[in-house]
């Protein structure tokens, strides 16, 4: 007897438990959920509205519904919903007051779908001046039908949505840090100043910077790697802001300096200082003028119409002169050359004459005066050219 009233009790609640359970879990059909649970002032958030086609009873095959989202119109704005394939065009319709968004779908085909998985979904956004802090949304799914027009209400679900606004995202695109690996840059390095110059040597070929974004911003650099010596190099560092939006740039104009060979050229195409000519006895040494040849080459410039006296004296002196430079030469290794610059030099060409260059010790005639000479001459050559005529 025992035995028989414990297996109808055990039999009794076996039956009472399966429709709650059956219950419970058609309670869960619908369902709602956020996209984030935490989001920035200016992005967007997306309540998805989801269908669990397993959990219905046999014979119930949900047809019609009516969701109800309410939201803080201070803290969100509706944009848009967006339908999954599994409900028939403009099936679902929806009104927004500016508070709360009521839809409303109804199965206008000869059958209704099995829907299962995200069925809706509700896009909002975080305006830019919104507060940060707690934020929710309330969706309440009711008047649940079948095709029949049957009413299911244990498949109606009520929730509750809570997401967090962070506080928004820093707009400043600018440099707290800004030190390149060489030299330093012109002007000092300002977060406020865009453009500066950095002077490096010849055997710089790359150049890195530390640079270094303000309230997390992100740091670009276009190059490191440097134009040939003597030329300049651009190099853009690029900075976005935290919010992703707001950018700027600096720009470093990089002078890399000549190579120290690049003189080399110019002091080679000079023209060499000019050597005394060889001649058959050796090499000719330039020797100060005696006393007696400054006398006789003081004043203006002579040629060969002089005296016999000084040019017998200039060739005996050139004679000697060219003697000793030949024994010079033999003596000792190599050409010795003397340097004056408190009078002319005599060069010796072939041995036999002396060239004297006097510079700086008389003025060009002026030009009336040549003149004057010619209408002298000219008038004396008329006149001596009368008297001969004269005379015959």
């Amino acid at each position: 007897m025992k035995t028989r009233c414990l297996l109808l009790m055990i039999v009794c609640a076996v039956l009472m438990g399966y429709p709650c359970h059956a219950a419970a879990a058609a309670a869960e059909y619908f369902s709602a959920a956020l996209s984030a649970t935490s989001v920035f002032p200016g992005e967007t958030v997306r309540v998805e509205l989801s269908a669990n086609s397993g959990v219905l009873a046999q014979g119930d095959l949900p047809a019609a519904f009516r969701t109800r989202l309410e939201y803080d119109s201070a803290r969100l704005h509706f944009l848009r919903t967006e339908t999954s394939d599994q409900l028939q065009s403009g099936s679902f319709q929806f009104y927004d007051d500016g508070e709360s968004v009521t839809g409303v779908y109804a199965c206008d085909g000869l059958s209704a779908p099995r829907l299962n998985g995200v069925c809706v979904a509700f896009i909002f956004a975080v305006p830019e001046e919104a507060d940060p802090g707690s934020a929710g949304i309330s969706v309440q799914i009711d008047q649940t039908a079948d095709w029949a027009e049957r009413l299911l209400p244990q498949y109606d679900e009520e929730t509750q949505l809570s997401f967090s606004i962070r506080p928004a995202l820093s707009q400043d695109a600018s440099l707290s840090k800004l030190v390149p690996s060489t030299g330093r840059l012109r002007p000092d390095f300002s977060p406020d100043i865009a453009e500066y110059e950095l002077r490096v040597g010849s055997n710089v070929s790359s150049v890195k910077f530390q640079a270094d974004a303000a309230d997390g911003g992100s740091v670009r650099v276009n190059r490191q790697s440097l134009q040939r010596a003597g030329e300049t190099t651009e190099i853009v560092v690029t900075v976005t802001a935290e919010n992703k939006k707001s950018k700027s740039q600096y720009l470093i104009r990089v002078n890399r300096a000549e190579p120290p060979d690049s003189a080399e050229p110019e002091e080679s195409a000079r023209p060499a200082p000019s050597s005394p000519e060889k001649g058959s006895a050796g090499t000719h040494i330039a020797e100060k003028p005696s006393s007696a040849q400054k006398n006789g080459g003081s004043g203006t410039f002579k040629s060969s119409g002089g005296s016999s006296s000084k040019s017998a004296s200039t060739k005996s002196a050139s004679s000697k002169s060219s003697s000793k430079a030949s024994q010079k030469g033999a003596s000792s290794p190599s050409p010795v050359y003397s340097e004056t610059t408190a009078g002319p030099e005599a060069v010796p060409a072939g041995g036999t004459r002396n060239l004297y260059i006097v510079g700086g010790q008389a003025d060009n005639l002026p030009i009336w005066i040549l003149a004057c000479c010619v209408m002298v001459l000219t008038a004396l050559t008329a006149w001596n050219a009368w008297n001969s005529r004269g005379k015959r």
